[in-house]
């Protein structure tokens, strides 16, 4: 017979194992429902996105898309050849020369002297911010808060020149894909920008679309967007903008088709003007090779329609190769002469009455000079070529 101490000990071990059971029990019952309820918001996120995608659809922007690369997703940027007169796209990093900024992005002006950026908080979200160069010295940078409090983060900005088409990525819990791409326009009256639209299929979709970056100047776009793509990787899209977005008509195409069309799921799809593909790949392979060229610090010097000059040995004389060379510095008098320029329309800008007649002077004797130094650069390139297309023959 047990006695008290062991009766007890036993009735103590009981109660122990009928709490730890019930505490197991709630927790597994916790957990249940917690999943349960991740499946559920997850189930609900994508009923809503199949619902955008169904509103967005009879929308489809009509786009030729030329060309497509899949590249890392740290590197794609190399895969675009942007002409310079069309902007700069860079890494934060790079741009401020920092290292704690891997995923934020740049976009700065011809000029080099107006940047729009993305940054990221101590929260881990993004927003944009801009910062203008005077002086050789960029201002401190001021964040960008009028474009839309639902954004959970803002990245990969690119202002068209225009100067006031404004492109960006963003998150919020009515887009399409994680990163949707929104297009904004900046009033110069109230400085301030308008509130930003989606630009629709088939550049977004259900997946992250990075950058939407045009190059007005030769007519091709670039898309980048992880969609249908392994982890780390991106494809990187090619097309040809138009001046006004034109959708698809459905009872021509079909609903299938145009899902495909949509969904880019095949670029040849969008090859219904023979003509218009072969002009925009001549202008992409173009701007590939001066990029190339730039890449490898070689030059770039169109002699006639079949032969472009790579290195200074391509020419045929040495004269030729020294007025080259004195072209070269012509080029770099043009750009320093219009950085000064810009410095002092902007200092004309925001300057006193009484300053601004010295300015005026100032400003009016550099354009003055810089029609001159352009029209002797147009000169030297035009007697070059004609020279060597006289050795060639």
């Amino acid at each position: 017979m047990l006695n008290m101490k062991w009766m007890v000990a036993l009735v103590g071990f009981i109660m122990f194992s009928f709490t730890s059971e019930a505490q197991t029990l709630k927790s597994k019952t916790k957990k249940t429902v917690g999943n349960a309820k991740v499946a559920k918001t997850a189930k609900a996120e994508e009923i809503n996105r199949d619902e955008l995608f169904e509103d967005m659809l009879s929308s489809t922007a009509q786009v030729m898309f030329i060309d497509s690369v899949v590249t890392d997703r740290s590197d794609f940027l190399s895969k675009i050849p942007l002409n310079k007169q069309a902007g700069i796209v860079t890494t934060y990093d790079k741009m401020w020369k920092t290292a704690g900024q891997p995923n934020a992005y740049v976009y700065m002006n011809e000029f080099e002297n107006k940047a729009i950026f993305s940054k990221q908080d101590e929260k881990g979200h993004f927003a944009l911010y801009s910062s203008d160069k005077l002086n050789d010295a960029w201002s401190l940078p001021k964040k960008i808060t009028d474009l839309s409090s639902d954004f959970e983060d803002i990245n990969y900005p690119y202002m068209m020149s225009d100067g006031v088409t404004l492109y960006f990525a963003a998150k919020n819990k009515n887009s399409l894909g994680g990163y949707d791409i929104y297009v904004t326009m900046y009033d110069t009256d109230s400085a301030r920008f308008y509130k930003p639209e989606n630009i629709g299929l088939p550049y977004n979709s259900k997946s992250d679309d990075l950058f939407y970056i045009v190059d007005d100047f030769n007519n091709i776009g670039w898309l980048v967007t992880d969609r249908n793509q392994p982890k780390g990787k991106v494809c990187v899209y090619t097309f040809v903008p138009t001046n006004s977005r034109q959708a698809y008509d459905e009872d021509n195409v079909g609903d299938k088709k145009l899902r495909a069309l949509a969904t880019i799921h095949s670029i040849k799809d969008t090859w219904t003007d023979k003509a218009k593909l072969q002009s925009a790949k001549a202008r992409l392979q173009s701007l590939q090779k001066t990029h190339q060229a730039l890449d490898n610090n070689t030059i770039f010097f169109v002699i006639n329609d079949n032969v472009i000059y790579t290195a200074l040995t391509d020419f045929k004389s040495a004269e030729n190769r020294k007025a080259y060379s004195q072209l070269v510095n012509m080029r770099d008098d043009s750009k320093k002469l219009l950085d000064l320029l810009n410095v002092n329309r902007q200092k004309y800008s925001i300057a006193k009455q009484a300053e601004k007649q010295d300015l005026k002077a100032k400003i009016l004797q550099q354009e003055k000079k810089m029609d001159e130094l352009e029209r002797t650069i147009h000169q030297l390139e035009k007697t070059i070529r004609n020279r060597e297309n006289q050795l060639l023959m």
